[in-house]
């Protein structure tokens, strides 16, 4: 997703700093992995799914493909970003009309521009897990120098682990720091 915005930045030639040069922190924060209070399921479930999500960050701090694409059912998986109304308004203006609404890849593909040297770790919060202990919904907001949004996974459990089945996420791009 990461890298699907610092694709963006250069379609409209934004500014590499951000309005809030502040850095973004890795996700080794506990309240991540610890059950949140709008979380909904059996607390195991509930557990490893925090766990998974906190997995899946480092793997993409540590710019790790091969593990970032594990937690995937599989390399097709659909994930889809949808940019917000005034990004998309700054974007098309700035493209001449030509801006993309919404960023389609399969998770192989994603998992590769996730892992890019160039893309930062996302800042998350608000996680909330939504489970029976066989299917499961995760989200949350995340923040990267460019940007933010809010981001839905949905996940099944298989015989071994959870797996994701397809991420949306909105996309909204920072103003350039003038």
């Amino acid at each position: 997703m990461k890298f699907i915005a610092s694709i963006m930045l250069i379609l409209v030639g934004i500014a590499a700093q951000a309005q809030d040069s502040a850095p973004i922190r890795q996700n080794s924060d506990p309240s991540i992995s610890a059950k949140g209070t709008h979380d909904v399921g059996p607390s195991d479930a509930i557990a490893q799914l925090r766990e998974l999500a906190v997995a899946y960050n480092q793997a993409m701090v540590k710019k790790d493909t091969a593990k970032l694409l594990s937690f995937y059912y599989d390399g097709n998986v659909p994930v889809v970003g949808a940019v917000g109304s005034t990004s998309f308004a700054r974007m098309t203006a700035a493209s001449g009309g030509k801006a993309p609404k919404i960023y389609a890849n399969s998770a192989a593909k994603q998992s590769v521009g996730d892992t890019a040297a160039q893309t930062t770790a996302e800042k998350i919060s608000n996680l909330t897990v939504h489970t029976d202990g066989a299917a499961a919904s995760i989200e949350y907001d995340y923040e990267i120098p460019q940007g933010y949004g809010h981001t839905y996974w949905t996940l099944v459990a298989t015989k071994d682990a959870w797996k994701i089945t397809s991420i949306a996420y909105s996309i909204n791009i920072r103003p350039s720091a003038k």
